[in-house]
C-alpha cells in the first residue's frame, strides 16, 4: 500500500477531487434555501452523521485491507480533528468551536484539496474519505456562517492561534509516544506545496507563521466583507424609504 500518496495538480485526478468535493459543499449549502425539511434540525444532524460514518468506513476499509495502524490512522491531523469538531457543531452548534473550526477548517481544508496528499493513497474508497472528510469541514465553516450567522470574535484569530500551539504540543506528545507523524510534526508533508520549506525542525516554523498570517487574513478579509455588506444594505434601505 502507498502512503502519503500526492497527485499532480490540475491532473485528472485532481480535478475529480475537487469537481467532487465543490457539488458536495455546494449542494448541501443550497438545500436549505429551497426546501423546509433541510432547514430542520435533523439536516444538519445528517450532515454530522455523514462526517462520523465517512471516518467510520475509512477506519473499517483500512482494516478490511489489513493496512490499518494506529499510527496512521487516528484523526489527529488538523483536519482530522476539525472533522470530529463539524460532526459535534452539526450535532449540537456551539459558538466557541465554530470559531475552532473557521480557522481550522477553512484553511486546512482549502489547502488539503488543492494541494492534496492522500494519506491512505487513493485506492478504493480512500479517495472518496479524503475528499468528503475535508469537503465537509469547509462545508461545516460555510454553514455556520450563512445559517448560524457565525460571526470570529475580536482578536478570535491570536486566541486560536495560541490554542493551535497547545493542540500541536499534545499530539507531538502522541507522536513521541507511537511514532506517528500526525500534524505533520516529526516530518514534512510531501504535498506539492511551495509553503512547506525545510527540513524538521524548521518547516514546522514556517508553518506557525503562516498559520498567524492566515488566521489574521482570514479574520480581516471575514470583517471587511461584512462591513462592505453592512454598508451595501444600509444604503439599500435608505434607498428604498425614499421611495
Amino acid at each position: 500500500m502507498v502512503y502519503q500518496q500526492t497527485v499532480s495538480i490540475f491532473s485528472t485526478t485532481w480535478w475529480t477531487c475537487i469537481s467532487f468535493a465543490t457539488a458536495f459543499i455546494m449542494l448541501l449549502l443550497i438545500l436549505p434555501s429551497y426546501y423546509s425539511w433541510a432547514r430542520n434540525k435533523n439536516y444538519t444532524k445528517f450532515i454530522g452523521a455523514i462526517i462520523l460514518i465517512n471516518l467510520l468506513v475509512e477506519n473499517i476499509y483500512g482494516l478490511y485491507l489489513g493496512v490499518w495502524s494506529i499510527k496512521q490512522f487516528l484523526p489527529l491531523h488538523f483536519c482530522g480533528l476539525s472533522g470530529l469538531l463539524a460532526s459535534i457543531l452539526m450535532f449540537r452548534y456551539s459558538n466557541k468551536i465554530a470559531k475552532i473550526l473557521f480557522y481550522w477548517g477553512l484553511i486546512g481544508g482549502f489547502y488539503a484539496l488543492i494541494t492534496p496528499e492522500f494519506d491512505f493513497g487513493t485506492q478504493g474508497y480512500f479517495f472518496y474519505s479524503y475528499t468528503i472528510g475535508h469537503a465537509s469541514i469547509i462545508l461545516v465553516s460555510f454553514y455556520s456562517i450563512i445559517y448560524k450567522d457565525f460571526t470570529p470574535a475580536k482578536n478570535s484569530w491570536l486566541k486560536i492561534f495560541i490554542l493551535t500551539q497547545f493542540a500541536a504540543l499534545f499530539v507531538g506528545l502522541i507522536n513521541r509516544i507511537l511514532g506517528s507523524n500526525y500534524m505533520y510534526l516529526s516530518t514534512p508533508p510531501i504535498a506539492q506545496n511551495p509553503m512547506i520549506l525545510g527540513e524538521w525542525p524548521w518547516y514546522l516554523v514556517v508553518f506557525d507563521f503562516l498559520a498567524l498570517a492566515h488566521f489574521f487574513i482570514l479574520y480581516s478579509i471575514f470583517h471587511k466583507i461584512k462591513y462592505y455588506k453592512y454598508l451595501f444594505e444600509k444604503k439599500a434601505s435608505k434607498q428604498s424609504s425614499n421611495w
